[in-house]
């Protein structure tokens, strides 16, 4: 229910984007086969979810994965102004679908090691998720 309601968020934010249009996936790039054989991968967003712990609250870590193609060295500019865009949208409306909140800190990053003519980018996210109250005692 999260990584959807952030992928719809996202879909819903770049619909507009003046450079190209990211697609939005959950998890991972979906594989290619005869039907989407001629869509292109680039650009994407990927909304995976990494990592959750229960205490008091519920805390569930998901990373954006952006990934673009350039036919020139400017490509990690669009990918960043990408990345740029979707920050500003979560820190002003940090609430999805009416439930979620992203929690602070935002971590973006640009790993090192980057593949030619590709660029990727890491946004590190955490999520706060409504409590889902015990039934212990009703036994």
């Amino acid at each position: 229910m999260l990584i959807q309601a952030i992928k719809s968020f996202l879909e819903e934010l770049v619909k507009d984007s003046v450079i190209a249009m990211p697609a939005v996936h959950l998890g991972y790039l979906p594989r290619k086969n005869k039907d989407n054989a001629k869509e292109p991968e680039f650009p994407y967003i990927l909304v995976r979810p990494a990592t959750g712990i229960d205490q008091n609250d519920c805390k569930v870590t998901v990373h954006l994965i952006f990934g673009s193609e350039s036919e020139d060295d400017q490509g990690f500019l669009d990918l960043f102004n990408q990345m740029e865009r979707v920050r500003i949208a979560l820190l002003k409306q940090p609430i999805v679908d009416k439930r979620f909140r992203m929690e602070l800190p935002f971590k973006w990053e640009f790993p090192p090691e980057q593949p030619e003519p590709y660029t990727i980018g890491l946004v590190t996210t955490i999520w706060t998720l409504p409590t889902v109250l015990s039934e212990e005692g009703l036994y």
